[in-house]
């Protein structure tokens, strides 16, 4: 069971990223529907977005998301020498995000995992005969649904945006605009005071005790549409870099049909 709910904090973990800024403050900008223009119908991004700053950085970019709607992201995490990549696609929608993920990690091959809906749904490979296991973490009935309880809250970028209020301490350019997969974005290092977190981020944070820092150091590159293509980090032996592609495209996102969910309990 630790297995399954640590593959989903992972994921969700990095969707937090995007949670950051995926929630406006007194807007209300639609997600992007089927019919969203492509980045390639798009016109091109400007070279550079005028300076963002530790006051307007989550509202900037919550408005850049919250317009373009959808984004694929992939992951590459590394801890202790030991690595796993991650790709999918994310879709904002009222409140929360529908995303679908793959996975790989070592010693265990491909995993999946999607949510959409408030559902979780994991396909584990052998563990779950390649079928997806549903957890929907409101069903009472479902022993495992306790253990996915608190990651519902973490999908809800306002909640994310809620807890980051006040935390990020600076923002500031680190170098002048670079080529990111074709787009020209402004590098920034983002600074977040750990102690100054509130909502579910505080209570990882306390969790973590004297082992998380007072501060966490971000590298952004943010293209001239106030839109990230590129996130770095590295903390407490663990490095993640998260890249940014396809904004505003129209992905799909949906729940595996009845075949492909498993009636057999995981464990």
């Amino acid at each position: 069971m630790r297995l399954v709910r640590g593959i989903a904090v992972l994921s969700v973990a990095s969707v937090g990223v995007l949670g950051l800024a995926a929630c406006s403050s007194g807007t209300d900008t639609p997600a992007s529907s089927p019919s969203a223009t492509s980045e390639a119908e798009k016109a091109p991004a400007k070279d550079s977005s005028s300076d963002l700053t530790a006051e307007n950085f989550v509202q900037r970019i919550t408005d850049a998301q919250l317009a373009a709607g959808s984004v694929t992201m992939a992951t590459s995490t590394s801890v202790e020498g030991t690595s796993m990549d991650m790709t999918g696609d994310v879709v904002f929608t009222d409140g929360s995000q529908n995303l679908a993920m793959t996975m790989t990690v070592p010693g265990s091959g491909e995993m999946q995992i999607r949510f959409v809906d408030g559902v979780f749904y994991m396909n584990l490979g052998e563990l779950s005969q390649n079928k997806f296991v549903a957890i929907d973490p409101a069903d009472e009935s479902n022993p495992m649904a306790s253990q996915f309880e608190g990651l519902t809250e973490q999908m809800d970028p306002t909640a994310s945006v809620e807890a980051l209020d006040g935390a990020i301490t600076s923002v500031e350019k680190a170098g002048d605009p670079v080529d990111v997969d074709g787009v020209k974005a402004q590098p920034y290092t983002v600074v977040v005071d750990t102690t100054k977190l509130t909502g579910s981020m505080a209570e990882q944070a306390e969790a973590a005790g004297a082992a998380l820092p007072e501060t966490l150091t971000y590298q952004y590159w943010i293209d001239g549409d106030d839109l990230m293509r590129k996130v770095v980090m590295d903390v407490m032996g663990t490095s993640m870099e998260m890249t940014f592609s396809h904004w505003g495209e129209d992905l799909q996102v949906v729940a595996p049909s009845a075949e492909e969910i498993s009636t057999e309990p995981l464990f």
